[in-house]
């Protein structure tokens, strides 16, 4: 059976030896956790967000634009795409300097090509959907050319998954599957705390002086996480400069000039 998020704790402060540290070791769980979605991309994080592109929704500078999920992190290659009339087009991911040098002129339609996500603080604070800047706080994201239908968009993305509520107290099972790494991790953060020198050991990734730590624990997790361990890996181009012959054409002849 999983251990609920309490029970990681108790484990974690019955290690470190500072019973009182329960709220302490509570934030050290949801530090950890947030900090495995920030860092690596777990399978288990993957959300799905779904939109039908609107023809007229641009912004200020002439460009498409939808809002994304608040949680979202990270796009995944290859798995943002749209339909016409049941075959996909999957997008091309560019930077948002990239996509600055992009023709955005009135009018300018077509299937979309290329789109970007704009996580600056600027992009995330002043959204166009809710009209009042600085009162949604998601990410933002932009496509080329801006779509000429309403075509049905599909992005699975990597997530910034959720704090535990009073995790000391809490039922609830922590979404990462590996918990000898979290009881570990934690314990040697506690350690930290209580100025207690078996903290190095706790969190260690050398494999030679503490095979045991948390580090060490972690890299063999990764190294068969997800279910890709069945078949190779393919080096691809990228599409951003290797794909179909329009994508890379010259402004002028994308335009019409």
């Amino acid at each position: 059976m999983p251990l609920t998020s309490a029970q990681i704790i108790a484990h974690a402060v019955e290690i470190a030896r500072v019973p009182g540290f329960t709220t302490q070791a509570g934030d050290y769980l949801n530090l950890t956790l947030s900090s495995l979605c920030q860092t690596y991309d777990f399978d288990v994080a993957k959300q799905t967000y779904n939109f039908n592109f609107n023809p007229s929704q641009v912004n200020g500078n002439g460009q498409a634009y939808q809002n994304f999920p608040a949680n979202y992190l990270r796009g995944i290659r290859n798995e943002c795409f749209y339909y016409i009339s049941g075959v996909p087009y999957p997008m091309i991911p560019f930077d948002l300097e990239e996509f600055d040098m992009l023709v955005q002129t009135a009018g300018l339609s077509n299937f979309p090509v290329f789109f970007t996500v704009d996580m600056s603080l600027n992009g995330m604070t002043n959204s166009p959907v809710v009209g009042v800047p600085g009162t949604t706080g998601v990410p933002v994201g932009l496509f080329w050319m801006p779509p000429s239908g309403a075509y049905p968009m599909t992005v699975r993305y990597y997530s910034q998954m959720p704090d535990i509520v009073t995790p000391a107290t809490s039922n609830v099972v922590p979404w990462f599957p590996n918990q000898e790494y979290l009881i570990k991790q934690v314990a040697g953060l506690l350690c930290m705390d209580a100025d207690d020198e078996r903290a190095n050991a706790l969190m260690s990734g050398d494999t030679e002086q503490s095979p045991q730590g948390a580090g060490c624990i972690l890299r063999r997790y990764l190294n068969l996480k997800d279910d890709k361990s069945n078949r190779a890996k393919q080096v691809q181009l990228d599409r951003r400069a290797f794909g179909r012959r329009w994508d890379t054409l010259r402004n002028t002849k994308q335009i019409g000039w």
